[in-house]
């Protein structure tokens, strides 16, 4: 009995040793405290500071622009205009 329970012990720390040693994926990166949602705020922060979102959004813009004026815009049909709803009959009190 008590070599079974020696066994199973051994077993269960072996098996736990070798869970430890698999590598983990981008789950185990930001096990802090505080998250990691402050680094994308400061990143974010950064970004507004020192010019390089104004720089992508104008990147941006100017893709758009281009984009439009090149004339590959999908003509999109009209959609037809949804009719009326009734409004709902009155509950009978039966």
């Amino acid at each position: 009995m008590i070599s079974r329970i020696t066994a199973g012990a051994l077993a269960a720390s072996a098996l736990i040793a070798l869970c430890s040693s698999l590598p983990t994926g981008p789950v185990a990166a930001c096990n802090r405290m505080d998250g990691c949602i402050h680094d994308a705020q400061l990143e974010n922060y950064g970004m507004m500071h020192d010019g390089r979102m104004s720089e992508a959004m104008r990147s941006g813009a100017e893709n758009v622009e281009a984009f439009r004026s090149t004339g590959t815009m999908a003509s999109q049909p009209e959609q037809p205009r949804p009719k009326p709803r009734r409004p709902p009959a009155a509950a009978s009190g039966r």
